[in-house]
């Protein structure tokens, strides 16, 4: 057990506050412990409870490192009211099930009161048997939790966390909207507070700066007195927040921002107090007052560029369905109940009536209507949906009655996917981000050193100045805008991506974005639609019927674009048995029909083969089209012409690809002549065909070698190994979900040019940042030295530096603006 520490948090007046909570303890002391060696008084059992398991499991410094006192505990829990969250029902809606038999859940953390919280949760959590991970993000009050649910429930991780004053639920957006209200309510009457008193203030100093050496000493003390009054609440209500910030970092060791305003409003406060009380000297109210206030005002700003970046995200977590009715026997009879999207199951049959929102993903099996997607791929017009069609969860009906038969639920959604990917962005830290924040903490050591020595250059020329010049030294330098720079156009980046629908799902992949000088694009699904349909064939003996009734067997269980053109062809339904099937990586699928092994696509993958003559003369007949052959172990039997639509946007993506000075690739491994005619159509510079996997692969690997910065496009079924080299890997909303969850870019809508305006927005967010950044370092390379010889004043040094963050994070606020 690790030895007794004196807390941060002074326990007043002896025995009188509980040593958890800080709360009045009952008169007669009736709970006491002893921790560490030294009795401990508390308010109720539970906060006893708390300390004493905290202690036992060899926490006991979250006592001393704590900057503000926790909850108090909670008197009365229900006994069920964590164990409704093992149901299978309701954990399918939060709870996503990894193949490794982990599972992982976000939560919603009520209780944190400072920094040192987040480094408790996390380590008493990781304590636990069967905790994988655990994450805490203090900004958002949001963690990550990833456990084994064979050694231990979720529902007693959640009792362990209430334990030790803490309680925590699934995130839910409705609950994350009142605390993004109460923070902004709180921070809007601090600001309202520091606003009025200063503004008082601010009128009462006029005459002083009127009226000079003229006012009459009691009408002096009158203003000094008032303009105390007036700055108790600034100092200790509205800029409580800067002192709570202060004593955290001092606590973890660090340097924030909060250090330089904390002590310059202490170094300006306490003299003037001083001077006030004996009538004499300069008061400094009016600039702490308005240091307040106006730091206020840049927070303000900021935390406003911050929730409207994230409206977005917001809207689509908002979007979640809570209830569907679900049909009993769909086949029986049509009675229905209304039940919890959650409670939902595969092949289960809905009733999605107009107007309401998609409870799962599905398919539709009857009625036909018009879908809204545009909170999912940002497509503003209803999209028609017929009998086959698939739609998703979080989709609005617009129009008639569908029954939709149920393919994925909960955690499995695509919609909960793309929530997933975000969360997984947010809770990094980009490159960019942790070198400004290094530079700041730098910055903030460098500059109290330097405000000591200026402080007493100045004790022992001119003594009279001396708190002046380190109380203008400590406002004019603080890193606000510093610290906003890099944060505020992140975070307005990610709006302005947000509302395009692409979700950038790696921390660093918005640098690397802004520097790619290469995209390569594969052909299949991407530069086409991907609806690959069949337009002709040729069977060697003319039995086109039986040669199809093989194709089909042999690709049912392919996800590739190319086997969808033989799920959807017409012909016999039922279809031969097929064993030891096999699909080989960027050439095609073979396997054992009736005996005989048979082999279905590229040329290459039945080079042994012999081809007849009116095949041969097939393929002579179709230079440019998609070719799949079908054969045996002796001869090509079939060949099969497929047609792919070109998507209409792919020539105005290239193109602004090139206006941008941006490389275009494509590598595919169709036919050459094939993807030679589709580059020729595109203008794209350089094409290569007939490459497996491995060669899209090595072809990177040489552009990287020269320089070039990567960026490959791919749907992810055969182009694993090319997105996985690049340096951005980016995905469309039709790849495959493996493609998405890889992928470091995600396009939720099928739509090129996104990828062109995310390229775009990326490159406008790093030239703001260096902006801000130059600005900040220009701002304090002047101010700086001008404070330390004295020529700025108190007041001036308050403006100057609340202006220098306004115009860094207004500026960042442009990055939310959508530019082609």
């Amino acid at each position: 057990m690790s030895n007794s520490a004196t807390s941060s948090i002074a326990t007043p007046e002896g025995d009188r506050f509980c040593y958890h909570c800080g709360i009045e303890n009952p008169r007669d002391l009736r709970w006491q412990a002893e921790l560490n060696g030294k009795r401990r008084t508390f308010c109720c059992a539970g906060c006893q409870a708390i300390a004493q398991t905290i202690h036992a499991s060899g926490l006991s410094a979250f006592y001393s490192t704590r900057t503000a006192p926790s909850q108090q505990a909670a008197q009365s829990v229900p006994d069920d009211e964590w164990s409704v969250y093992d149901e299978e029902s309701v954990a399918r809606e939060y709870v996503l099930k990894k193949e490794d038999g982990v599972n992982e859940i976000s939560l919603l953390v009520d209780g944190m009161t400072c920094g040192a919280c987040v480094w408790l949760i996390e380590s008493w959590l990781l304590k636990q048997s069967g905790v994988v991970e655990a994450r805490v993000n203090y900004a958002s009050r949001r963690a990550t939790l990833l456990w084994r649910a064979d050694v231990v429930k979720l529902s007693a991780l959640l009792r362990l966390l209430s334990g030790i004053g803490y309680r925590a639920y699934p995130y839910d957006p409705n609950l994350r909207d009142v605390q993004a209200r109460r923070e902004k309510h709180a921070l809007t009457f601090r600001l309202g507070v520091a606003l009025c008193c200063m503004m008082q203030v601010m009128m009462m100093a006029v005459p002083g700066y009127l009226g000079g050496d003229d006012i009459a000493f009691a009408e002096e003390a009158v203003l000094r007195w008032g303009s105390f009054v007036l700055t108790l609440p600034v100092l200790f209500y509205s800029a409580s927040p800067f002192f709570r910030g202060a004593l955290r970092d001092f606590s973890m060791r660090r340097l924030g921002m909060d250090v330089p305003i904390s002590l310059g409003l202490i170094f300006a406060f306490i003299p003037s107090v001083w001077h006030t009380l004996r009538g004499d000297g300069a008061v400094y109210y009016d600039s702490v007052t308005m240091f307040v206030a106006l730091l206020l005002v840049a927070r303000f700003v900021e935390l406003a560029v911050r929730q409207r970046s994230g409206e977005t995200i917001e809207a689509m977590a908002r979007q979640r369905p809570m209830v569907a009715e679900r049909f009993d026997h769909w086949h029986i009879n049509q009675s229905m109940h209304m039940v919890t999207a959650a409670s939902l199951n595969p092949e289960d049959i809905v009733l999605v009536r107009a107007g309401a929102i998609m409870p799962a993903d599905g398919v539709i099996i009857d009625g036909e209507s018009h879908v809204d997607e545009a909170m999912l791929t940002g497509e503003s017009w209803p999209q028609r949906k017929v009998c086959g069609d698939t739609v998703f969860a979080g989709s609005v009906n617009r129009e008639n009655a569908l029954i939709v038969k149920v393919s994925e639920t909960g955690e499995a959604t695509r919609l909960a996917t793309i929530l997933r990917l975000v969360d997984r962005a947010a809770g990094e830290r980009p490159r960019v981000a942790r070198i400004a924040d290094k530079v700041a903490f730098w910055f903030v050591g460098a500059l109290l050193v330097f405000t000591v020595i200026v402080g007493a250059a100045w004790l022992w020329l001119m003594p009279s100045r001396a708190l002046e010049v380190v109380f203008t030294l400590l406002v004019i330098s603080c890193p606000c805008a510093l610290s906003l720079a890099t944060p505020t156009a992140l975070s307005a980046a990610a709006g302005a991506l947000g509302k395009l629908r692409v979700v950038l799902s790696r921390s660093d992949a918005l640098e690397t974005l802004a520097k790619v000088t290469t995209v390569i694009f594969d052909k299949t699904g991407t530069l086409t639609e991907g609806k690959i349909r069949l337009t002709e064939m040729q069977a060697s003996d003319g039995d086109d019927e039986n040669m199809m009734r093989i194709a089909r067997a042999l690709e049912m269980r392919s996800e590739h674009p190319v086997a969808q053109a033989f799920h959807s062809s017409t012909g016999e339904t039922s279809l031969p048995p097929v064993s030891t099937l096999t699909i080989v990586a960027g050439m095609g699928v073979e396997g054992v029909i009736d005996g005989k092994r048979w082999r279905i696509g590229k040329a290459a993958f039945l080079d042994s083969a012999v081809v007849p003559n009116n095949i041969a003369q097939f393929v002579e007949k179709h230079p440019t089209e998609t070719l799949v052959f079908l054969g045996d172990e002796q001869n090509v039997r079939a060949v099969f012409a497929l047609g792919d639509q070109l998507r209409p946007d792919a020539k105005q993506t290239i193109a602004r690809l090139k206006d941008r000075g941006i490389k275009t690739i494509l590598l595919s491994g169709d036919r050459a002549k094939s993807v030679h005619a589709l580059a020729e159509t595109l203008h794209i510079e350089d094409a290569l065909g007939e490459l497996l996997p491995e060669d899209k692969r090595e072809y990177i690997i040489k552009m990287q070698q020269r320089g070039e910065v990567v960026a490959m496009i791919g749907d992810g079924i055969n182009d694993t190994p090319a997105l996985a080299q690049a340096q951005i890997s980016v995905s469309l909303g039709s790849a495959t979900p493996l493609a998405q969850w890889t992928a470091d870019v995600v396009i939720l809508s099928d739509e090129l040019p996104r990828l062109t305006e995310a390229l775009v927005c990326a490159r406008r967010t790093l030239r703001i940042i260096r902006q801000n950044l130059t600005w900040a370092a220009c701002y304090n390379i002047l101010a700086i030295p001008a404070a330390a010889f004295g020529y700025v004043t108190p007041l001036l040094a308050t403006v100057g530096m609340s202006v220098s963050s306004l115009i860094v994070v207004l500026n960042a606020f442009r990055g939310l603006k959508i530019k082609n």
